[in-house]
């Protein structure tokens, strides 16, 4: 399992096992567990109880039967709704919308397992951002709505290379489509353009020459920027041999001038409303709640904190699914005395490097001066200790200003405890064991039956 990540299930519905388990593979060293419903032309057999974290239809000789499978299968899985996607042969001219992903040949398996984990993620976020609007609303009398006007803007695709005769056509198709084309023939005009603007995707000429898209990409994502805008190369698939370099450095979709136009199109603009929403959901995270944040430490009150978790682990009861909850208590280390208002401010500084260290879907509180705690929904306990190694490193590097030129910096050491949800106990009672093993007094928590 790759490290960092939990055990999450992955069920690859399929009429053609073989194909499935290369991505199965693929999908495994991203920390996956796979599990299997192959389809015969009448039954679809091994379909687990347990709803995963997402489902791939994996599908070749049966694709005209796979909307029905899908509506089947959400019903089964209900009131979960994990995303379905969608890896078909060929274009059958089916009901694709059953899909929340559609991906046509020719795919790369890593394209393929990188857009599971894509919808995986996007599903998390918006289901911890329609709860916490829910949670503002009935606790607290706050009405707040998600802004779709972003939504509505054409999307902007950066196109950079050569402009060969494939590489207009396409452009072609997009401007059609009412969608804003910059384009940069060089890779020092590309950078002047990324630097200075947002744009949705970036699409690269890599028909002759794989080198400045290879390099480009892999520069972005050495950007904090630019890291999640999607990279697609262009290629002819006659010549191009690099899959696994190019994905290795950051490619998002591998696209080859022998697919037609439409398919073409629809690939990037899929990526590109898969990047808006994610950027959209990002912002979002950042001001909803902002009445209910602790002003020094910039993360939840406890009063959020407890009035939330209540709909975290009632969810998390219904869905049959994963939470983890961590204390923490931070301790300055030093040989002087430190004046209050200095280690207040550390605390507060703690406080902003925690949140800045998990995801956006994670909630962090401030519950005293010294004592922070974080919900991670849908995540185990296994997956959540490696966030706390991240943390204890990197508070641990940190220096805090004593005030005291002679003195110097102090540090501060984190004392954790880490409780997973068992199902039976309430929101109240699984904080308040939190914070008794933090202080060490153990609760002799029961095992749910």
């Amino acid at each position: 399992m790759a490290k960092g990540q939990s055990q999450k299930t992955v069920l690859i519905a399929t009429d053609n096992l073989r194909e499935a388990q290369f991505i199965a593979e693929e999908l495994g060293t991203q920390g996956y567990n796979i599990v299997f419903s192959e389809f015969d032309g009448k039954t679809l057999k091994g379909t687990p109880v347990t709803p995963p974290e997402a489902v791939l239809f994996v599908f070749s000789d049966y694709i005209e039967k796979t909307p029905s499978i899908v509506k089947a299968l959400k019903n089964h899985f209900s009131p979960k709704t994990p995303p379905f996607i969608g890896a078909l042969a060929r274009d059958e001219s089916i009901d694709t919308d059953v899909f929340e992903s559609v991906i046509f040949p020719p795919a790369h398996i890593t394209q393929i397992a990188n857009r599971v984990s894509s919808m995986i993620r996007l599903g998390q976020m918006e289901r911890e951002i329609n709860r916490r609007i829910i949670t503002l609303k009935e606790d607290f009398g706050i009405s707040y709505t998600l802004s779709d006007a972003a939504l509505i803007k054409p999307f902007k695709i950066l196109f950079i290379g050569k402009a060969t005769p494939d590489f207009m056509v396409i452009i072609n198709a997009l401007q059609v489509k009412n969608v804003e084309v910059v384009a940069a023939f060089t890779s020092f005009s590309a950078f002047d353009y990324l630097h200075d603007g947002n744009f949705d995707a970036v699409v690269m000429n890599a028909l002759n020459e794989v080198e400045p898209a290879l390099t480009i990409s892999e520069t972005m994502r050495r950007n904090a920027k630019l890291f999640h805008v999607p990279t697609l190369f262009l290629i002819d698939s006659e010549t191009f041999d690099s899959h696994e370099l190019a994905y290795k450095k950051g490619a998002k979709d591998i696209i080859s001038t022998q697919a037609n136009t439409q398919e073409i199109s629809g690939r990037i603009l899929e990526l590109a409303n898969y990047h808006r929403i994610h950027m959209l959901l990002k912002e979002e995270f950042q001001s909803i709640g902002e009445n209910c944040i602790d002003d020094d430490s910039k993360v939840f009150t406890e009063a959020f904190f407890r009035a939330h978790l209540r709909r975290v682990t009632e969810d998390t009861k219904t869905a049959s699914d994963k939470l983890t909850v961590i204390a923490i208590q931070a301790k300055p280390n030093a040989h002087t005395q430190i004046p209050t208002e200095k280690i207040n401010a550390a605390m507060a500084q703690v406080g902003q490097m925690i949140k800045n260290l998990v995801r956006m879907q994670d909630v962090t509180t401030r519950i005293s001066e010294d004592i922070f705690m974080i919900a991670f929904p849908e995540q185990n306990i296994e997956s959540v200790r490696v966030v706390i190694e991240r943390i204890e490193g990197i508070v641990d590097c940190a220096a805090f200003d004593t005030g005291d030129m002679n003195s110097g910096a102090f540090t501060v050491s984190l004392h954790t405890a880490i409780l997973e949800y068992m199902g039976h106990e309430s929101s109240d009672t699984l904080i308040d064991q939190a914070l008794s093993e933090l202080t060490g007094q153990p609760t002799g928590r029961l095992k749910a039956s």
